[in-house]
């Protein structure tokens, strides 16, 4: 993985300023997210942050500052900054010196549907 991460640089440059990514939605499935027990806010910010972190295989991280992530999703960035420490509490998020991913945690329960439990 390390020879993917060598142009961090790179990757970093082209984000400072506006990040040009964006998530074109986010489907909330309500059931899954009060069995989480998080905000809709923090589910919309978690999903949003996978979302981007898997859109390009070589660089698994979101790395949209948090400023732009609520002028996005035009929420305060306290919010942001709330929800990311709920989804970081229970779980939900990595973070690294590149930026932020969902957890596995995350994928299994969003991502993946066992049909056996429903």
């Amino acid at each position: 993985m390390e020879g993917n991460l060598s142009n961090i640089g790179d990757v970093l440059a082209k984000s400072a300023g506006r990040y040009k990514r964006r998530p074109r939605y986010t489907v909330v499935l309500h059931n899954v997210r009060e069995k989480m027990g998080i905000s809709l806010n923090t589910y919309v910010i978690v999903d949003s942050v996978h979302k981007l972190s898997t859109s390009n295989p070589k660089f698994p991280y979101c790395v949209m500052s948090k400023k732009d992530l609520s002028d996005f999703l035009c929420l305060s960035e306290s919010t942001v900054y709330r929800s990311l420490n709920e989804a970081d509490e229970k779980g939900l998020l990595e973070r690294s010196e590149y930026g932020l991913r969902a957890t596995e945690q995350w994928f299994r329960m969003v991502e993946t549907y066992d049909i056996r439990k429903h």
